[in-house]
């Protein structure tokens, strides 16, 4: 008995039944446009969904061969739409920006000044107001408060730059103002971006009679409460990376 064998792969999976020419039919070429294989789309759709399918043609290598250029369209779509994720991903990263994760806030400072003083608290009677929910400031720490005057043609501009600022660092941003500010407030949240500025009416404007209010006042919070600094009349572009990193102790986007 000779060493031949019938028609198919040899059991170590070799065609070596197939002549050349036919071996020549089983490369993949891929075609440099990629229309070329709009044809070969069709009929994967079409067989996928189980539509009508033309009656196979041509040899068996050549069918073998555009079913491969039909799988090589099935990844080129998949590698595709992968890509175009993770390139909006990148791009919704950058439109938004770096933003840290806010450190626990630690126990309160003990044996400090007093409340209105650099290195005090702020006023334990300070309460504010979100809504009808009622919060005592010292729970917003670490923080950057910004006492608001009625008239503030700059807030809109300082309280972005200093939010992004603070945003990088984990910090909060908070913006104070009156009961009678409720809907300055909320335009200033509405510009700014409610996930960047968090607002709050003061009804007994007990931080604005401890600090004073002459214009913009920027109380800058330490995560154990203590006002490390109270900055008044800040520039619209003022800087605060120096304190800020007081403030969050761990520095910028790090946890």
């Amino acid at each position: 008995m000779s060493g031949s064998h019938g028609a198919g792969p040899s059991p170590d999976g070799h065609h070596d039944d197939l002549l050349p020419e036919d071996l020549a039919g089983l490369t993949l070429h891929a075609p440099d446009d990629p229309r070329d294989l709009a044809a070969d789309r069709r009929a994967w759709l079409a067989e996928e969904e189980g539509g009508p399918v033309a009656a196979p043609s041509g040899t068996w290598a050549e069918r073998r061969a555009a079913r491969r250029r039909r799988l090589a369209v099935t990844a080129g779509v998949l590698v595709i739409s992968l890509l175009v994720v993770a390139i909006s991903s990148a791009v919704g990263a950058w439109v938004v920006g770096p933003q840290a994760s806010a450190p626990p806030a630690g126990p309160l400072a003990s044996n400090v000044p007093a409340p209105g003083e650099i290195g005090g608290l702020l006023p334990a009677e300070a309460v504010l107001q979100d809504g009808s929910t009622p919060i005592a400031a010292r729970s917003l720490r670490p923080a950057v408060i910004v006492l608001v005057p009625d008239q503030c043609d700059e807030c809109e501009q300082l309280l972005a730059t200093v939010s992004r600022q603070a945003g990088s660092f984990g910090v909060s941003t908070v913006a104070v103002g009156g009961t009678d500010q409720t809907d300055q407030l909320a335009a200033l949240s509405e510009t700014v971006g409610p996930l960047q500025l968090s607002t709050f009416t003061d009804p007994t404007n007990t931080l604005r009679a401890t600090y004073g209010l002459t214009g913009t006042t920027l109380l800058l919070v330490r995560d154990d409460g203590v006002v490390v600094d109270v900055v008044r009349d800040p520039a619209p572009d003022t800087r605060l990376e120096g304190a800020l990193v007081d403030l969050a102790q761990t520095g910028p986007n790090q946890t």
